[in-house]
């Protein structure tokens, strides 16, 4: 009998400013590529958290900022299989939030910058996640996999 996954949960912010999408250029070297990778706003979800909670406690986390549950909404899930841990990663639309974003993660991202989605698609190292994410909910997709990081350049 095939062992059961052991799957890990991921949330993803996707945080607007008119048209374009907030990213961080983490350059950790957590997705090991070389010099760095446009990601979403994002971090796991820790025991007895829901995804929700965590999608708020990562917004204060790294972002500085407070978000009430009612402006946020899931809406995508991507299982990722491409991860070292593989996920179910959780795509939460931030309507409205109080505080200034700022990055509070220095050490791990490098620069942050919003972005149009056409900007994005012709953006060199975004990671295939966010890349394939954004793609999919444009098209007002719910659920999409990832199965391999080797697509993550353009």
């Amino acid at each position: 009998m095939p062992e059961r996954a052991m799957f890990k949960g991921v949330i993803n912010l996707i945080i607007k400013k008119d048209d374009k999408v907030l990213l961080f250029f983490r350059n950790d070297g957590f997705f090991n590529y070389d010099g760095g990778w446009w990601v979403l706003p994002a971090g796991h979800i820790e025991q007895h958290e829901t995804a929700q909670d965590a999608a708020i406690r990562e917004a204060k986390e790294e972002l500085d900022i407070d978000i009430a549950p009612s402006d946020i909404k899931c809406i995508h899930v991507m299982s990722n299989l491409a991860s070292r841990t593989e996920s179910f990663d959780f795509f939460f639309e931030v309507s409205k939030y109080t505080g200034t974003i700022r990055n509070c993660e220095g050490d791990k991202c490098a620069d942050m910058q919003y972005f149009t989605l056409d900007e994005i698609k012709n953006l060199k190292n975004v990671v295939s996640t966010t890349r394939i994410s954004l793609a999919n909910i444009a098209k007002g997709q719910i659920y999409s996999e990832c199965k391999s990081y080797k697509s993550a350049t353009r």
